[in-house]
């Protein structure tokens, strides 16, 4: 059965991929999985029929059959779950990929939503120059912590980052 992801047709991009939706794109694509996608209008998303998908009238959403999903790592969890090779095999492998997914959403990438709210939603308030570089700090210390745990990818360092 081919997936269906609805997407906001007013991205940056056109509808094609680089605002959210990319996660789930990005895992059916990884597994060879054909799907469509439906683009919504910002009127369409707060609609009846786009609130029944996607309670919080947000993108993407993810159809499969009678299947309605949204939450970008659910929509990734369940693909992942569903067909073999985006998670490991071994059970404390697979459950350390599901913490390092959960941490993207939600310990790495709010600093980086925060500094585009910053930006481009608050950039003209009075108190916004003095805001911004704590704002600026926080999206740096995200990376510096995974770089001290990761270390060099190819080495000892990362290969025991991935055993935790």
């Amino acid at each position: 059965m081919t997936a269906t992801i609805i997407a906001f047709e007013r991205s940056p991009d056109g509808g094609k991929g680089l605002a959210r939706d990319t996660r789930v794109r990005w895992a059916l694509e990884e597994m060879d999985q054909p799907y469509e996608v439906r683009l919504v209008s910002f009127k369409a998303m707060k609609e009846s029929a786009h609130l029944a998908l996607h309670p919080f009238g947000q993108i993407p959403t993810y159809e499969e059959g009678d299947l309605a999903l949204f939450e970008t790592g659910a929509i990734v969890f369940h693909i992942a779950q569903r067909r073999a090779g985006l998670l490991p095999d071994d059970a404390n492998a697979r459950a350390r990929a599901i913490t390092w997914m959960f941490a993207a959403l939600s310990t790495v990438e709010p600093p980086v939503l925060e500094l585009a709210t910053a930006k481009l939603l608050e950039g003209d308030k009075s108190w916004s120059a003095q805001r911004m570089p704590l704002v600026e700090d926080r999206v740096r210390h995200r990376p510096g912590q995974l770089s001290v745990r990761l270390g060099d990818a190819t080495g000892s360092m990362a290969r025991s980052a991935r055993a935790t």
